[in-house]
């Protein structure tokens, strides 16, 4: 007996189990996401489907009615006030997505490739306008730009002019630079990460190779940054087509861009079936330019 309970010891049953991975905690993965999940839902889906849904309602005198129609988008394109406004922000947009590569790609590389002493503090002092308040920003701007602000005044004591000028605000001219101002720090980020990313072995390669400084960025670095370029010309362009408190504070007369309309729609207009209607033809061409960024991203960033 004792000799056959020593042996049952030893060699204890086979578990049917073992080797069978338990799915234990395998629901608590989903539940994790769940919050998340549900929130954006709430905030983002179900806000723009209630808006999808009603910029095809109609208005009807001072009521909102929920008759389905297509006449808000058709007014779109049959009102000639809409289609030059709405080109108008888009080429707006489109120069405040390039400037903001040509200032920001120098500034990015100057930082991550040529600057070693106080790196950290630079690339700091750059993302310092995204600390301050949108419209604090705007006011300072209008400080800058103003008949009595500190540009007018700089031209006054040179004697560059013999009076305080006007040229510098209320007007597309002061637009394009507050959003240039604006978008600035987000490209900046956006192509800094892209050139943090570039291995460094292959810079030295094509330094043992002969390539010189040119050389090597035009054939090496401006390639492989380029996901960089194309998502920080999105975030400037989207940024730029959208905006509406610039224009409103410092467009003036002629500074009407697509987002005043929206917004107008929205406000004393009381039409919010256009608004909503206007609302999703702007958001049709930011999703447009969205997924052909990033198809382009998807075939940049390698050496040919």
């Amino acid at each position: 007996m004792m000799s056959k309970n020593t042996q049952a010891d030893r060699n204890p049953p086979a578990d049917k189990t073992a080797g069978q991975t338990k799915p234990r905690g395998k629901g608590k993965k989903y539940l994790v996401g769940l919050p998340i999940t549900v929130w954006l839902v709430l905030i983002i889906i179900v806000p723009i489907l209630i808006m999808f849904a009603t910029s095809f309602y109609k208005k009807v005198g001072s009521n909102i009615e929920p008759i389905f129609n297509f006449g808000n988008y058709a007014k779109f394109f049959t009102d000639s006030i809409y289609i030059p406004i709405f080109f108008k922000t888009l080429l707006l947009a489109l120069a405040v997505s390039i400037s903001s590569i040509v200032l920001g790609y120098p500034l990015a590389y100057l930082v991550s490739r040529k600057v070693k002493r106080f790196r950290n503090q630079l690339y700091m002092l750059i993302l310092v306008p995204l600390w301050v308040s949108y419209l604090v920003r705007i006011v300072a701007w209008r400080a800058i730009l103003g008949r009595g602000g500190v540009l007018n005044t700089l031209l006054l004591d040179l004697h560059l002019i013999k009076e305080p000028i006007s040229l510098f605000i209320y007007n597309p001219f002061a637009i394009f630079i507050v959003l240039t101002h604006i978008s600035l720090p987000f490209v900046f980020i956006s192509i800094f990460t892209s050139l943090e990313k570039i291995p460094k072995n292959l810079i030295n390669a094509a330094a043992d190779l002969g390539a010189n400084g040119p050389r090597t960025l035009k054939e090496i670095i401006i390639p492989l940054s380029m996901p960089g370029v194309l998502s920080g010309f999105t975030m400037a362009f989207v940024t730029a087509l959208g905006d509406y408190i610039i224009p409103q504070q410092l467009g003036g007369p002629n500074g009407l861009m697509f987002g005043n309309l929206i917004v107008s729609q929205f406000g004393y207009a009381y039409n919010w079936p256009l608004g909503a209607a206007l609302g999703f033809i702007m958001f049709g061409i930011a999703v447009l330019i969205l997924t052909l960024s990033n198809k382009a991203s998807a075939s940049e960033g390698y050496l040919e």
